[in-house]
C-alpha cells in the first residue's frame, strides 16, 4: 500500500548534513509528472556557506535528489562526501 504524502508535508522543513551543519530549508519540490513522484527536494540556502556539488536551479536553490535524504522527525539529512565540500 503506498503512503500519502502532500507537499505541504515538507515545506520548510530543515535540511541538515549528518555532521549536523545546517544547509537551508526546503522551498519546493520537482515532480515527475509521469510518474507521479517526487524527483528533488528545492533547498533554500541558509548561511554563507556552499556545497559546491549539488546543483542549483536559477533561483539559487539546491536540487538534491530525495532519493539522497533520510527524513528524520523534523528535518532531512543529507550525507555529504566525496567532492561535496564547504567553500566560505
Amino acid at each position: 500500500m503506498a503512503v500519502k504524502k502532500f507537499a505541504s508535508d515538507i515545506l520548510k522543513k530543515s535540511v541538515m548534513t549528518v555532521d549536523g551543519e545546517l544547509i537551508g530549508t526546503v522551498n519546493n519540490v520537482v515532480v515527475d509528472t509521469e510518474l507521479g513522484i517526487i524527483k528533488s527536494v528545492l533547498v533554500k540556502p541558509q548561511g554563507g556557506k556552499k556545497y559546491s556539488d549539488f546543483q542549483a536551479d536559477k533561483e539559487g536553490r539546491y536540487m538534491i535528489p530525495l532519493k539522497a535524504m533520510k527524513s528524520m522527525k523534523d528535518v532531512f539529512v543529507v550525507e555529504v562526501t566525496g567532492g561535496q565540500k564547504l567553500k566560505n
